[in-house]
């Protein structure tokens, strides 16, 4: 009897033990689209997570490409083999490329850029992509270009500062199209004033369309003033005419007489 029951016991040791079982992480993004040409933020929301209080770390969430099958680094993948991701700074005001949300009470939380594990696995952030193709290094620390629209590449959480855990390791595809230009709002039409009638009074001109369109009279020349005589000088001459035939008129009958009488003289005998 009191075999049956240690076996018991120890059966029954492993479900005492064992975790609380949790939902498993998913991740919805919006929206479900990225610009291949452009940067575009995406808001990233995580579900089922395991939260571990006042635990060290947490999860990032990256954007890349990983490879087909074992790509999660509790399954032996790593950082430039079997998953590549758009480089980042480690920092708290980093590009936005990265995310880092920490478990709740750790001492890690203070760096977290986006947000904290909810104690019910949730966890809402931003995430920038920075277009269909970006630089990112390989295993061997080698650079090399990847282009999301020959292969598969979304969005990456795994355990953040090295810590693996199988539990908040997913992928979420993002697929790239160029959004949809708005349609133009319909504007009201546009009524054109009618023409003007002909008995419209014409608007007067102002003084500088009056100068342009009135050309300059061409100024007539001016004749020298012609000199005339002065009326005094001729009044003189005339007076003076005057006399000298009045006084001839009387000196000139006398003369004559005299002349004749002097001729009589001398032709009479004495």
């Amino acid at each position: 009897m009191r075999r049956t029951g240690l076996v018991l016991a120890a059966a029954l040791l492993p479900l005492v033990l064992a975790p609380p079982a949790h939902a498993a992480a998913r991740v919805s993004v919006s929206p479900a689209t990225a610009d291949p040409a452009y940067a575009t933020v995406l808001t990233v929301r995580g579900s089922g997570f395991q939260s571990v209080p006042k635990g060290f770390g947490g999860i990032y969430l990256l954007f890349g490409w990983v490879a087909d099958g074992a790509w999660q680094p509790s399954k032996g993948g790593s950082a430039g083999a079997t998953y590549r991701y758009v480089p980042d700074k480690e920092a708290k005001d980093n590009r936005g490329f990265q995310r880092f949300i920490a478990f709740p009470g750790g001492d890690t939380a203070g760096s977290a850029n986006g947000g904290v594990i909810g104690a019910d696995g949730g966890w809402s952030t931003q995430l920038v992509v920075p277009g269909a193709k970006f630089r990112a290094t390989d295993r061997d620390g080698a650079v090399v270009d990847v282009d999301c629209l020959k292969v598969r590449c979304g969005l990456i959480t795994v355990g953040a500062h090295g810590v693996a855990n199988a539990n908040n390791e997913t992928f979420t595809p993002v697929s790239f199209a160029v959004p949809k230009q708005a349609a133009p709002e319909h504007a009201a039409p546009v009524t054109s004033a009618p023409p003007p009638s002909p008995t419209t009074t014409p608007s007067t001109p102002t003084s500088s369309a009056l100068a342009s369109a009135t050309p300059t009279p061409t100024p007539t020349p001016v004749p020298a003033a012609v000199a005339e005589p002065a009326r005094g000088a001729w009044w003189w001459v005339v007076a003076g005419a005057a006399l000298l035939v009045t006084a001839a008129a009387l000196l000139v009958p006398p003369l004559l007489r005299r002349r004749r009488t002097l001729r009589n003289q001398e032709g009479t005998p004495s």
